[in-house]
């Protein structure tokens, strides 16, 4: 069987399952230690406050849980951002949990683990992962064929019982038994995973769909759970598969330092386990520094900044214009970089052309938009700055990351790289192209028809609608009719699969442990541009040297071949613009609060831990960073 039928075979399996990502080939290190306060750092303690948890409306919309009757500020953690709407469920197999403070199965950079954990931790800041429930760093054979894991012998369940190779291996066999989108992500890679003991395991790839990258995002993302549990949860439902899926799981068995102990459509509550097996010395060291971590919800971004402003919230996950105008007016609230941009670059946004309609199949046209645009005022006007400039940051296939950066070189790129809006040269390229205007009516034409376009994205996704009315003005300059239209996310999903769409706005990959191999697949593969739905690569444009080339990125760990694909990979993106960045996103808008706790990461503290939310991948670091002021 040849590569391009083993990744049919493959996308028939997954079908709309977003592939998520991941990659970095070397051991991944110890955690560092983080910094613990000591006395003398904090100011003279004060009044201590209590805040008393507000009811939710009516007893019907408790989901399940006993609300703690007081929560002591200074021991409660304030969250916004995170959860919207009332969440369903604590199983990771259920399919709409909507319960982002419990788990957040399609994090690009790895999980959520405050209540279920990884074997790694991804950190987006040096692309490495770090040992959680895993016992140290992995293990390759020489042909890269097994993956080596040790498990940390002080890993325990909430439970007491110990976290052993038998809930790693019955973990990926239920997910595969109940048909999740993670298992069947996961599976055409993984032949076998294999207990060597109770703390030690291999995985086994398999060579029909080898892909070394794709086990790497398996070992950071994939949430552990009890072999136990799901043995009692299966017994209690008869066997019954569907019925194991939606129960909620209302106190769940986990490794994780939080335990869910009330959710309701006005607020989510988590407590810590005092006995967590992350105070071993083998790993923290101690408990995190909140008892509770509490996220009320929110009906509208208005209410949130609000809050947050008013010191209600702690740490923020939200795009709030002109942030810095909250530190100016006095109010104790900081980002993870003190100035410009911010935040740290996780995603690129971007807008796809479909290839398959008349005029944007031209390349000449799509670069002629590309380098219409002002990326300067999108970055400013749509972003509040929140992204770095592509003069800074030049563009490939990679974010303006140390671990994405090593994979491309700039240097051989410098030709095709272009910082902002060049109308003069957007319209040289046209001209040269022959696509004028013939009837005087000022739109150029292509076989005959004027060239006319229209611009997608969500409605109510402010920054978006700002980017794309940005964009439409660029075609003014270059005698190209672009206009925009804001849909209801369901709409444009379906118009995204389904290519019923002239020019769409969309994210590109976010980083993790096998960026930029994920952007390159999900931004570039098209097997079939036929195809009656395309769950990446939207733009349908296909090409097979670049599929060869992608597939063979995959399967390699030579980081000087690798380099070399990236970058041809990157050469092909910016000569045909399939799709074009329009700014650098971060992955969270991780803004804190300091009015009650202080010690959040920030850039130069010295403690490698990134700015997530003290929730996901290595960010999970900072809650035991973290100290009250009072």
């Amino acid at each position: 069987m040849n590569k391009l039928k083993k990744l049919r075979m493959i996308i028939a399996i997954v079908l709309a399952t977003a592939l998520l990502a991941a990659c970095a080939q070397t051991p991944a290190p110890a955690p560092p230690t983080p910094t613990v306060p000591q006395a003398g750092d904090t100011p003279a303690a004060t009044t201590t406050t209590e805040t008393t948890a507000p009811a939710a409306n009516n007893p019907g919309e408790t989901v399940f849980g006993q609300l703690p009757g007081t929560l002591p500020r200074h021991e409660t953690l304030f969250f916004g951002g995170q959860q919207w709407g009332t969440p369903i469920s604590n199983s990771p197999f259920a399919l709409t949990p909507n319960n982002s403070m419990v788990m957040d199965l399609g994090a690009a950079n790895g999980g959520r683990f405050i209540v279920y954990e990884a074997l790694y931790m991804f950190n987006q800041l040096d692309g490495q992962l770090y040992p959680l429930l895993a016992g140290g760093p992995y293990s390759w054979d020489d042909d890269m064929t097994v993956l080596t894991v040790p498990l940390n012998p002080d890993a325990h369940f909430n439970n007491g019982t110990p976290f052993t190779s038998r809930d790693v291996i019955a973990t990926f066999e239920m997910h595969l038994a109940v048909g999740t989108g993670q298992g069947l992500q996961y599976a055409p890679f993984i032949d076998e995973i294999v207990a060597v003991n109770d703390h030690t395991i291999e995985i086994h790839l398999n060579m029909d769909n080898y892909n070394p990258l794709r086990i790497l995002e398996w070992i950071a993302r994939t949430l552990m759970l009890s072999a136990d549990f799901m043995d009692e949860k299966l017994t209690q439902h008869g066997g019954d598969l569907e019925a194991f899926r939606n129960d909620p799981w209302e106190s769940p068995v986990h490794t994780g330092a939080y335990h869910p102990v009330f959710l309701s459509s006005t607020m989510v509550v988590l407590e810590r386990d005092d006995n967590y097996w992350g105070q071993a010395p083998s790993m923290w060291g101690r408990l995190p520094a909140p008892r509770f971590l509490v996220h009320n919800i929110y009906g509208s971004n208005d209410a949130i900044r609000a809050s947050f402003a008013q010191g209600q919230i702690d740490i923020n996950q939200q795009f709030i214009t002109n942030v810095w105008e909250l530190w100016e007016a006095g109010v104790p609230i900081s980002t993870f970089l003190p100035n410009p941009p911010f935040y740290i670059p996780g995603t690129m946004p971007s807008i796809f052309f479909n290839t398959t309609r008349p005029g944007l199949d031209q390349t000449a046209v799509r670069q002629a938009i590309a380098f219409a645009i002002d990326y300067d005022q999108i970055i400013t006007a749509a972003m509040s700055g929140y992204s770095p400039n592509f003069r800074d940051a030049p563009r490939s296939i990679s974010l303006p990351l140390d671990g994405e950066q090593r994979f491309v070189d700039n240097a051989a790129l410098a030709d095709l790289q272009w910082g902002n809006q060049d109308i003069e040269r957007a319209n040289q390229i046209l001209d040269d192209a022959g696509i004028v205007d013939t009837d005087g009516d000022g739109i150029r034409e292509w076989n005959g028809e004027n060239l006319s376009f229209t611009l997608m994205c969500p409605m109510g996704w402010n920054d978006w609608e700002a980017s794309l009315e940005i964009v439409a003005s660029a075609g003014l300059a270059i005698g190209i009719q672009l206009s925009t239209n804001f849909v209801e996310t369901v709409v444009w999903s379906e118009a995204q699969q389904t290519g019923d769409f002239d020019i769409l706005m969309a994210g590109a990959a976010g980083t993790s442990i096998s960026s930029p191999w994920n952007r390159a697949f999900e931004g570039l593969f098209v097997e079939d541009p036929n195809a009656e739905r395309m769950f990446w690569a939207w733009h349908r444009l296909y090409n097979p040297e670049i599929n060869d080339l992608i597939l063979r990125a995959g399967a390699e760990s030579d980081e000087v071949l690798l380099r070399e694909y990236f970058t041809e990979i990157s050469r092909f993106l910016l000569t045909e613009m399939p799709f074009v960045a329009l700014m650098y996103r971060p992955l969270m808008f991780h803004t804190v609060n300091e009015s009650i706790w202080s010690g959040f990461p920030e850039q130069g503290d010295g403690t490698n831990i990134p700015p997530m939310m003290l929730t996901d991948g290595y960010g999970l670091a900072g809650l035991f960073n973290i100290f009250p002021i009072n």
